[in-house]
């Protein structure tokens, strides 16, 4: 598995809504909730919340009680969801650890004449929401541009984001840290100049990650099986469909496959690990069958597929160099076996 994917939930999004809002909102509302939710329990994703979301939410009167819940429900005529559940959830989400400012031994930032493109700090009007969001998106931006570790993929989560990427500049006067890879910054008048990922629903959190990189990269099946994940999921996306991550099938990872995989990757650059999971997500999705051979006992036409008890030994043509062979299995699963050279017609068993 690759280094976790990390994300910021911004405190905007768990602000209960406004009462005048309409039914409409308040579903929207929870379902984001619950959308977000599922990433609780993924292995491959970490999700944190700054320190102060609680303490804004509270200033801002945005804190969603159980007793704020249970009114909003009941005078919108919200019955589908629990109360408790959502509330439980709530509690969960903020008190998440460890917290952002924890987990990157990041403080505080003292800045001004913060401008973000698009402006997403006038999303919200309350005060408190405000100045947190201000302050992590700072933060964010100052690591991505200058640390080390790796959180060149980390999402901030936001209630409405109006584009993917948010250029950040604001002057720095002071940042209080226990970092020992961040430079001198920008001294104002100087700016500093970054730039934030942000998404607004699951599905756009997926869009934005890069199964090929994590293929390429992955240390163990499960890796691999979250890269297949990936590609299925917006396969289906393209497809105009409503893809449910959590009932996303994948298919059963051979014990060779994953170092098979790497060895035809290796002398590739970034370029075959898309072409493979593009083969993958075709033989699970049973498309373009005319780039599917048997692979057979010998090197006639004739001679009879291999099999392995009743699972049939299948070849897919990843380009014209490279394969994919796989095991059709009678139980209906699809084993991929192993990755390929042209001449290669060795299936591992």
């Amino acid at each position: 598995m690759p280094d976790m994917l990390d994300l910021t939930i911004d405190a905007g999004v768990i602000a209960v809504p406004n009462p005048v809002h309409s039914a409409d909102v308040v579903h929207d509302y929870v379902d984001t909730l619950l959308d977000w939710s599922k990433l609780l329990e993924e292995p491959w994703v970490a999700i944190h919340i700054s320190q102060g979301a609680s303490e804004a939410l509270f200033a801002d009167g945005l804190y969603p009680l159980r007793e704020q819940l249970r009114t909003l429900f009941g005078d919108h005529g919200i019955v589908e969801y629990d109360i408790n559940t959502v509330a439980k959830l709530i509690d969960k989400l903020l008190t998440l650890t460890p917290s952002f400012e924890t987990y990157y031994r990041v403080k505080d930032v003292l800045a001004d004449a913060l401008d973000t493109d698009p402006d997403i700090i006038k999303l919200t009007t309350h005060n408190g929401l405000q100045s947190d969001l201000a302050r992590c998106v700072i933060l964010i931006a100052i690591l991505r541009k200058h640390c080390r570790q790796p959180i060149a993929g980390h999402s901030l989560i936001l209630r409405s984001a109006p584009d993917s990427i948010v250029r950040v500049r604001a002057q720095i006067h002071d940042i209080e840290h226990e970092r020992d890879d961040l430079p001198e910054l920008p001294s104002p008048p100087e700016y500093f100049e970054g730039d934030v990922l942000v998404c607004d629903d699951f599905k756009g959190l997926v869009r934005c990650l890069d199964e090929g990189a994590i293929l390429t990269e992955a240390c163990d099946s499960s890796g691999a099986e979250l890269a297949i994940k990936i590609a299925l999921f917006k396969a289906s996306l393209a497809w105009g469909q409503e893809p449910n991550w959590s009932d996303t099938r994948t298919p059963v990872i051979g014990a060779s496959f994953l170092e098979t995989c790497r060895e035809c990757c290796r002398d590739q650059g970034g370029g075959l690990s898309p072409r493979i999971l593009r083969a993958i997500v075709e033989t699970m999705q049973s498309q373009n069958m005319a780039a599917v051979h048997a692979l057979r006992t010998g090197k006639g036409g004739d001679d009879p597929q291999r099999m392995r008890g009743n699972d049939k030994a299948q070849r897919r043509d990843i380009d014209y160099e490279f394969h994919l062979h796989y095991w059709e299995c009678a139980n209906g699963l699809v084993e991929l076996a192993s990755v390929v050279h042209h001449n290669d017609f060795s299936i591992p068993e």
